[in-house]
């Protein structure tokens, strides 16, 4: 029996209401913003053409639907196409161009920070917003990501999408992703075997907080099944069939009963999804007449009506269904490992630029605030300090792109636009600091009886703290060889750190050498095998400790900073990896466990110590907490985030990565892998270690402590917490602001909160200066959605998802008034 929501959809799309089977074409084209070529050639090339091509369509069969991914192309052909603009315009309010999203781009989500997602979305919004572009979707589609985070569930939340559709998860096959025959997969233990286990491509996609969820659906035969529905030959890419088109009524009746034998046995609906739409792709002509013809002539006897309809209309079915869906708290990683880290230059950029960028806005805020307060109009030097900002963010979040910030773009363009743009937006950035430098920066003041005492023992360096005392053996590669906690005085290490290990790696952009049947990746050398000196410099109440040496015959430098008023030991790595090498920073302890924690964009995950490759390197945000009953040790990282436990006990976190292309069995290329990249410029990674005892990652403050280094890493001239400190005060157990800032869409600002605790968390904003004239919950996107009450100078309200968004309107004190 249908459900009355059921008919109607079925009525809208004029499918039969006894129609066993329903397959629904859902038509678009993968458009990455700068892969194989820059932005301007692929619209040069491409985007021109099937944008005009598909409102031809549009125009020519109104129930026809063509789907866009990301707003950056459709803005580009809006500005250089004006005469179109009244087409377009017409097209996306009526629904034919379906947005299957907001974002800029279709971003990676496991190597950008949650804020920069959040952007991504919400100025994508922001854009369709202000040209009239009335469209609000509610599903995000993501095909072509390299595996997803686990927390995307709360992100997507926060943002008002409650669906999305997904591809490359780890353990399914992929043509030309490896020379394993495709029997071999779904490999064992892996995501994509769950799923299968499971029997559906639909499911509810459960966060691991336990309150996010998005309904998903998983394309398992890639993100272009039926781009072939009216071609015979391999593929169509670019605009190209690999092969001969073909549009005779046995052909498409053909490929449409394969389509519904491989999806069917993993449906628990009627309705099943093909995707048409490989990378930069003409619609298929006159689409609707292959799929009238089959209607009038097939259904009768098969029971499978075909349509062509969005993303949203297909889930919007399979919502009907929700209650026979499996649940599962997806991590559908590793996928691929090596663009955790590769090209690691443009992890700490990015890194580095969203977490400046975020402070100049919380100080924005702050000021926003105290001129409210005072009744002040709006200052011009800050409006202009604003607009840069917004220029900065513009450009920034185009680097989230799965194609951008993973590094998996070959010379030309990463050197040629990427890291332009990412130039353009540092120089924005910088000019909104010049013009919000009203403030002076925080200065940290030392306590009298809080020193640091060290000297030499023969090759070994003895230091103590009120923290800890740590020993630093020369003649062991300069590394950390003893750390004893002052509290209990009982060593953590197991062997040599913050060792530094070159492994032989013959992956490429995308993959790590032991991820693909006839590679390698294997240790060649270890600094803890070679003497090292260590220099000193520095006072009693910080020092610093410098060593240089070579690695595989490559010199690197590694800083160690110790504060006398700190537990935690600052470090930072300078140099480059040979030629097929990977870099790790290796931390042997005696802490064994066999998981890890460590936050995501979107909350905090446990992982398991190997899941499908040995060693399992994870993408980490910020930290990676390392426990068993009886101690603890936190890591924490300015990028990139790559994490591994090689043994029991020992952290090694990638630092350093080139490997141009991935190659199997020594000259075999990887088809689906065509670039190649090359990276021979020093870098810079910087990371920290701290003893943390043996509570939880909530119960040790672990993510505001890690945001604490990164403002020292990358914004120690911007003490964005302190500014804001002195205008608003949050109150709350385990409640963190991740984001303050003036608002786009709407009045006041915008303050986004974080809770840590995996229950429903009251929180309380107070303003320490000015009056509360209204306060809104709101989602990411900046739409109000509920009123808060308020009593003129704080709102208490309860935090329901791990992210919650409140607009915050300030007016002045009766005094200033």
């Amino acid at each position: 029996m249908r459900s009355a929501k059921e008919r109607e959809l079925r009525g809208k799309l004029g499918i039969p209401d006894d129609a066993e089977t329903v397959l629904i074409f859902g038509e678009t084209s993968h458009w990455d913003p700068n892969w194989l070529y820059t932005s301007d050639e692929y619209y040069d090339k491409r985007i021109r053409s099937i944008l005009g091509r598909a409102l031809d369509e549009l125009e020519a069969e109104p129930r026809r639907v063509f789907s866009v991914e990301c707003v950056h192309f459709l803005r580009l052909y809006w500005e250089r196409q004006s005469a179109d603009r009244a087409r377009l315009r017409r097209a996306i309010n009526d629904g034919q161009m379906r947005l299957t999203a907001t974002g800029f781009t279709t971003p990676d989500t496991l190597l950008p920070a949650t804020e920069a997602l959040i952007r991504d979305y919400h100025l994508g919004q922001l854009w369709l917003h202000e040209r009239g572009l009335t469209v609000e979707p509610t599903v995000a589609y993501l095909p072509d990501n390299f595996g997803y985070s686990p927390g995307l569930p709360a992100v997507l939340n926060a943002l008002g999408f409650d669906r999305t559709a997904i591809t490359r998860i780890d353990g399914m096959h992929f043509a030309g992703c490896d020379y394993r025959l495709p029997s071999a997969y779904p490999l064992p233990g892996s995501s994509a075997d769950d799923l299968k286990r499971a029997g559906s491509d639909a499911f509810i996609w459960e966060g691991p907080d336990g309150d996010s969820s998005v309904l998903c659906h998983w394309n398992a035969h890639t993100y272009f099944f039926g781009d072939m529905l009216a071609a015979s030959g391999v593929i169509r890419w670019m605009g190209r069939t690999f092969g001969f088109n073909r549009r005779d009524e046995r052909h498409i009746a053909r490929r449409i009963h394969q389509y519904v034998a491989k999806l069917k046995s993993q449906a628990l609906s009627p309705y099943l999804f093909c995707p048409i739409g490989c990378d930069f792709n003409d619609p298929i002509p006159g689409l609707y007449q292959l799929l009238d013809r089959y209607n009038a002539h097939r259904y009768p006897q098969t029971g499978i009506w075909v349509a062509n309809a969005g993303i949203d209309d297909y889930l919007a079915f399979v919502d009907c269904h929700r209650d026979r869906l499996p649940r599962f708290q997806l991590d559908s990683n590793p996928y691929w490992m090596g663009f955790y880290v590769t090209r690691p230059g443009v992890k700490v950029r990015t890194n580095r630029l969203n977490h400046r960028l975020m402070a100049l806005e919380t100080v924005g805020a702050a000021q926003q605030i105290e001129r409210s307060a005072n009744g002040q109009a709006s200052c011009a030097q800050a409006d202009k300090a604003h607009e840069r900002l917004a220029d900065a963010w513009r450009i920034a979040v185009l680097s989230n792109h799965h194609d951008f910030v993973t590094g998996t773009s070959p010379d030309r363009v990463y050197f040629g636009e990427q890291s332009e743009w990412l130039a353009q937006s540092e120089r924005a950035a910088e000019q909104s600091h010049h013009l919000l430098s009203r403030y002076a920066p925080a200065v940290k003041r030392w306590s009298a009886d809080e020193a640091i005492d060290w000297g030499y023992r023969g090759r070994e360096l003895f230091v103590h703290t009120p923290h800890f005392s740590l020993t630093f053996c020369q003649d062991r590669g300069g590394c950390l060889t003893s750390l004893r906690a002052t509290a209990d005085d009982r060593e953590l290490l197991d062997g040599p750190a913050n060792d530094l290990v070159a492994y032989r790696d013959s992956g490429g952009l995308w993959r790590m050498g032991h991820e693909f049947v006839g590679g390698v990746f294997r240790c060649r050398d270890r600094l803890s095998r070679r003497k090292v000196s260590i220099s000193v410099e520095g006072t009693k109440h910080r020092l610093k400790l410098f060593s240089l040496a070579a690695l595989d015959g490559v010199p690197v430098e590694r800083t160690v900073t110790i504060h006398a008023d700190s537990p935690v030991i600052e470090m930072r790595l300078r140099g480059r990896a040979r030629r097929y090498r990977t870099v790790t920073v290796a931390f042997p302890t005696a802490v064994h466990s066999d998981s890890l924690t460590m936050d995501v964009a979107g909350g905090v995950v446990v992982r398991p110590a190997e899941k499908l490759y040995r060693p399992t390197f994870w993408a980490a945000r910020s930290f990676v907490h390392l426990r068993d009953a009886e101690r603890g040790v936190c890591a924490v990282f300015g990028g990139p985030g790559c994490v591994a436990q090689t043994a029991p006990g020992t952290l090694e976190l990638a630092a350093l990565r080139y490997a141009p292309k991935e190659r199997a069995f020594g000259i075999l290329p990887i088809l689906a892998h065509p670039a190649a990249g090359h990276d021979r410029n020093e870098h810079t990674f910087d990371y920290a270690l701290f003893v943390c005892g043996v509570g939880d990652y909530r119960e040790l403050a672990l993510p505001q402590r890690a945001n604490a280094l990164l403002d020292e890493f990358f914004a120690p001239d911007i003490p964005a917490a302190a500014v804001l400190a002195d205008v608003l005060e949050v109150l709350g157990d385990s409640v963190v602001v991740r984001a303050c800032k003036r608002a786009d869409r709407g009045a006041g600002i915008i303050v986004r909160l974080e809770r840590l605790h995996h229950r429903v968390t009251p929180a309380t904003l107070r303003l320490r200066k000015g009056r509360l004239i209204e306060a809104w919950t709101c989602d990411a996107r900046e739409r109000d959605e509920q009123r808060l009450f308020s009593d003129g100078q704080a709102v208490a309200l309860k935090l329901r998802q791990p992210l919650t968004s409140v607009r915050l309107v300030v007016g002045a004190t009766q005094a200033a008034s």
